[in-house]
């Protein structure tokens, strides 16, 4: 990816997050990229073709923060919290990035919709494992892990929604809530939420 292309896709996901998709142009990105006209229809067709190559760069960021977040070492319940943290903490510290992810491109068209569906399907297979490892044999509905994965992704909407992205990590708890009931029921659940430990908040 040359570095103007690159310019133009992380200013696409700073106007965003902080405009909005449908307010943003094309003359705001190229302001922000400090790029011209020409140079942002050399590489992209529009601003929908724009946004749709930042999404999908913006979402392997954010699997590459996960993953080298959690140790494969570790029990699945340990790597699983780890990489829910490790979100918490990037969307905290970056809220444009954030909105943009989460938010943003829930407006953003049938085909961002699309991806972004994709997207929570990859993080449901993260946690496939959890099947065996903490549904003790018992059979789960095949979707189980990709309805936990809509559940963490809702709350963490509604946060950014309401602009407290700086205040996620202290949601921890309630995602790793979240993210376990199916597996093993609302008490067990609750038991791991009081054990996890926040992160703390950026300054």
């Amino acid at each position: 990816m040359g570095p103007s292309r690159e310019r133009l896709l992380e200013a696409m996901i700073r106007v965003v997050g902080e405009n909005g998709y449908r307010a943003t142009s094309v003359a705001d990105v190229i302001a922000e990229a400090d790029s011209s006209r020409a140079t942002f229809y050399k590489y992209f067709a529009d601003k929908h073709d724009c946004f749709l190559a930042a999404y999908d760069m913006l979402v392997e960021r954010v699997f590459e923060e996960v993953i080298s977040g959690c140790d494969a070492s570790q029990p699945w319940l340990e790597r699983v919290t780890a990489g829910l943290s490790r979100i918490v903490e990037l969307f905290a510290q970056d809220p444009e990035l954030a909105r943009t992810a989460v938010v943003e491109v829930a407006g953003a068209g049938a085909e961002a919709r699309k991806r972004h569906s994709e997207a929570l399907a990859r993080l449901s297979q993260f946690m496939d494992a959890a099947d065996q490892e903490l549904a003790g044999g018992e059979e789960l509905p095949v979707n189980t892990s990709l309805m936990a994965a809509g559940a963490v992704a809702g709350l963490i909407f509604d946060e950014l929604q309401a602009g407290r992205a700086a205040e996620l990590p202290r949601l921890l708890p309630e995602l790793v809530f979240a993210l376990l009931v199916p597996y093993i029921g609302p008490r067990a659940a609750a038991e791991e939420m009081r054990r996890t430990v926040t992160p703390s908040s950026p300054r």
